[in-house]
């Protein structure tokens, strides 16, 4: 009898053996330290810090791939023109205090990028002197051959202000980018925020106001007499939402070839001559924006080719500045296909607009 409680106790102890090896590597994987995710650097800009840079441009220079160069205010403001031509995350302290003044001098440009995955935020940027613009996205551009011009993607633009500049943000070639939160005022050029052949970008929650020439523009450059349209692609897949547009030439512009646009849930008040123009573009949707006191709401251009019957742009669900019982008739005109040069009136519809205005942000 004893020899069978030996045994038993035996194989109770080896099963307890055996549980607590396979338990104890369990915990001991819980209780490790985690490893680092990143190898990115910061380097630091003004402030008082041992080894801090004098000059953002400096420090952009001597950042790798990845980097982060913050800068802070109490050096503010920064008399420099930036070139960015890396991958990296250029950030200010704070966007109300922390100030790049720059000048004619680089090419008419405050800040220049032209690398794919650079991300700038926390900004004022304005002229020291002259008009020059304030942040361009483009790489290898030669006027006026913007085919030729590399992509650059996945660039952010956020939290900055931007004003009495010539141009706000101007990119050509622009895939996957983000412009989101920034105040843009006072621009004496052709707009606010400008995306040339440009596809698949988002414009979202900023506000464009003051500008003599038109607060966004989607241009794609086509041209049924430029025979370099058809061996390229539309720029295609842009959105515009949430932004407020008000007090400029014109609010919203989509020109020249762009498809799918996407333009709804904004804010286009009190523009002087125009709140939205759409000019031979397809597919553009505008839907749930608020069009208020513009000197005339809106306007379109179109060709009047088989497949592309009005070029197929939706209105709907749109503000028009007071409750509408009727269909709200969109004026406009179009191009027959034979006579290119004789312009015909043409008319739309938005045939559900909203009867109050919508609560838009931005």
């Amino acid at each position: 009898m004893k020899d069978n409680w030996v045994k038993k106790g035996l194989v109770v102890s080896v099963i307890l053996l055996f549980v607590g090896t396979c338990i104890t590597p369990t915990i001991a994987q819980n209780i490790q330290t985690p490893l680092p995710t990143s190898r990115e650097n910061w380097l630091y800009v003004g402030g008082s810090g041992a080894g801090n840079y004098t000059k953002i441009q400096d420090a952009i220079d001597d950042a790798n791939i990845g980097d982060t160069v913050f800068v802070f205010d109490d050096s503010s403001p920064y008399y420099e023109n930036i070139i960015i031509e890396k991958s990296i995350t250029l950030k200010g302290e704070n966007r109300d205090t922390t100030v790049i003044l720059g000048d004619e001098s680089s090419d008419w440009i405050i800040v220049n990028i032209s690398a794919d995955d650079v991300s700038i935020s926390g900004f004022t940027i304005q002229p020291n002197e002259g008009h020059p613009t304030g942040i361009t996205v483009y790489k290898n551009y030669t006027n006026p051959d913007c085919w030729k011009t590399e992509v650059i993607q996945n660039v952010t633009i956020s939290d900055n202000i931007i004003r009495n500049t010539s141009r706000g943000i101007f990119a050509i070639r622009l895939n996957h980018g983000t412009i989101n939160g920034n105040n843009i005022e006072n621009c004496d050029s052709d707009a606010g925020v400008y995306l040339l052949v440009s596809s698949n970008n988002t414009i979202t929650n900023n506000f464009v106001a003051n500008c003599s020439g038109i607060g966004i523009l989607i241009d794609g450059m086509w041209s049924i007499f430029n025979i370099n349209n058809y061996r390229q692609p539309c720029p295609k897949n842009n959105i515009l939402s949430q932004n407020t547009i008000m007090s400029n030439r014109w609010g919203i512009e989509v020109n020249s070839g762009p498809f799918n646009t996407k333009i709804y849930e904004n804010n286009i008040t009190d523009n002087h001559e125009l709140g939205i123009l759409i000019v031979f573009a397809y597919k553009t949707e505008i839907t749930k924006n608020n069009f208020i006191n513009n000197y005339k709401n809106a306007y379109f251009n179109a060709i009047r080719f088989p497949q592309f019957v009005i070029m197929k742009n939706s209105w709907d669900n749109n503000y028009w500045g007071e409750p509408k019982k009727v269909p709200v008739i969109i004026p406009g005109s179009f191009f027959p296909p034979l006579f290119l040069f004789v312009e015909l009136p043409s008319i739309a519809f938005d045939w559900h607009p909203a009867q109050e205005p919508y609560d838009i942000g931005g």
